[in-house]
């Protein structure tokens, strides 16, 4: 065969492996954080082939009506968090802000916080971590003081 022929029939195969996946959510398993809180991994460590990296994770968080996620920080990892529905609060270090559709918040490595959804409603937002979350990095703490448990 000549290598021009070679190459035109690769070419299928080059752009199958060269496509980014497109991903859908609901159709990622859901892991539970914690009681009412669960999320889907898109991008990161764990997540679906061709979607899989060490430099960036992107997870979908659901927070039941009244429930947080765990009090944590990361050693190294800059999180940002990008609210899509629902109101609640996030607390960073004793802090507490009022937070809602469009809001978005970046929360520095060792920086202690939680996020936590309005009584009665939901709240869904994507947490973007990097370089991309992994379970040595992350730290759970006890709330500070002053700080809802």
């Amino acid at each position: 065969m000549k290598p021009l022929a070679l190459l035109f029939a690769a070419l299928p195969v080059l752009a199958s492996a060269q496509t980014p996946p497109v991903i859908d959510p609901a159709s990622l398993p859901v892991i539970t954080a914690a009681p009412g809180v669960t999320l889907r991994e898109l991008s990161g460590r764990t997540a679906p082939a061709g979607a899989r990296s060490d430099k960036v994770s992107v997870a979908l968080f659901h927070l039941e009506p009244g429930k947080a996620s765990p009090w944590s920080h990361n050693k190294e990892g800059e999180e940002s968090f990008f609210v899509l529905s629902g109101t609640g609060e996030i607390w960073t270090d004793g802090h507490v802000q009022t937070i809602g559709p469009g809001s978005y918040i970046v929360i520095q490595p060792s920086t202690v916080r939680s996020i936590r959804a309005s009584k009665g409603v939901p709240l869904d937002f994507y947490a973007i971590t990097s370089p991309a979350w992994s379970k040595d990095d992350d730290v759970l703490v006890t709330a500070p003081a002053g700080a809802p448990k």
